[in-house]
């Protein structure tokens, strides 16, 4: 699917590789370190192209515990946010979308993706800030 940006059709695959590569940093982390999931190897839906509808347009900061796992909630429509609370369970809403648990190996703040397109899940990594996320537009992953 193309998108309409002025006179331009343009890939919205190819506008966030560019800006994700090009201009984001996590801003949160001033060592220039971005965070990882420590079992994304291990257990993970991470590997899901498609992402969940946009809960918020901007990242959720909170405080995480070294070793202690968490399921961050892709589908984005848990009333827990930014956590998973079953709600892609429900069969009548035929969500297809998985969690994606994840521990973190330093226990201290993080920033952790509530727009649901973040190409580090789950932690934000600045994805919000493209013009199609901001418009509500869903883009899928590489």
């Amino acid at each position: 699917m193309a998108i309409n940006l002025g006179s331009r059709k343009i890939n919205p695959n190819l506008i966030l590789n560019r800006y994700i590569i090009g201009k984001a940093t996590y801003s949160s982390n001033k060592s220039g370190e971005i965070p990882q999931n420590s079992i994304k190897n291990l257990i993970s839906a991470d590997a899901q192209k498609e992402n969940g509808v946009i809960y918020d347009k901007k990242p959720f900061k909170i405080a995480l515990e070294a070793g202690k796992r968490y399921s961050w909630c892709l589908c984005g429509r848990s009333k827990n946010q930014p956590f998973c609370d079953g709600t892609h369970k429900n069969q009548q809403l035929r969500i297809k979308l998985k969690p994606i648990r994840f521990e973190v190996d330093k226990s201290k703040d993080y920033w952790l993706c509530n727009c649901k397109h973040t190409n580090n899940r789950p932690f934000c990594d600045g994805t919000h800030k493209l013009p199609l996320v901001q418009e509500g537009t869903s883009i899928i992953r590489n």
